[in-house]
């Protein structure tokens, strides 16, 4: 398992993770984890930012799976 702090805004980290983003942003994240076969644990998500614990098989990369990850969030 892997634990990961992800900042979802790029400057000045601004307070994104509200509303209709944070009840949207949850499944999607399982989701995309699940096309690796990846499994997200636990996910809380404040302000700025997001900390998962992902479990992750042996068989990928830990930056093979948060890339694609973040590639698919940001299309």
């Amino acid at each position: 398992m892997v634990n990961i702090t992800w900042s979802l805004s790029q400057k000045g980290r601004k307070k994104t993770l509200y509303g209709k983003i944070r009840g949207f942003l949850g499944p999607v994240l399982r989701e995309l984890a699940g096309q690796r076969g990846s499994t997200i644990v636990e996910g809380p998500m404040v302000q700025d930012h997001v900390h998962m614990l992902i479990w992750i098989p042996p068989k990928y990369a830990v930056a093979e799976v948060i890339g694609s990850i973040k590639a698919a969030l940001l299309r």
